[in-house]
């Protein structure tokens, strides 16, 4: 992860930015988190969240870093994003996602017994979470 940090702060190759967004989009999906919350739980806007879904470039290593790391904590890994992810190595290139199986049936719940998300992020992550684009933002405001 901190490969990731450490080179360039933009990502300009449209397959690497398809990569991050259809992983970030397929776990929030899989978590059943709304576009808003994620966002929250990253420290940033909506909209930034819905450029990055989109894997439109250029797209900021710091918010994709964060994404994929809070997507950790709340269970969905894509192992080849933790590191710096150079691209699909060929047309057939597949990348692969773990889920954990808690981590489902929580978001199940919220689903089921009409929980608020906010409980969910609080099960997910933990109560003590700060989102690290809040704490530590991508800009200097």
């Amino acid at each position: 992860m901190d490969d990731l940090l450490n080179s360039s702060k933009q990502i300009h190759d449209p397959d690497v930015c398809l990569a991050y967004g259809s992983f970030v989009r397929a776990a929030r999906n899989a978590l059943s988190l709304s576009q808003t919350t994620l966002a929250g739980m990253l420290g940033v806007h909506r909209t930034t969240l819905v450029r990055l879904e989109k894997g439109s470039p250029p797209l900021k290593r710091g918010l994709c870093a964060s994404a994929v790391s809070v997507l950790a904590q709340a269970g969905v890994t894509c192992e080849e994003l933790m590191d710096d992810f150079k691209g699909p190595k060929d047309i057939n290139h597949a990348m692969l996602v773990t889920y954990k199986f808690d981590s489902l049936r929580q978001s199940q719940k919220v689903i089921d017994q009409g929980m608020a998300e906010e409980e969910l992020v609080g099960k997910l992550v933990g109560n003590d979470f700060i989102a690290p684009l809040q704490e530590k933002p991508l800009r200097r405001k």
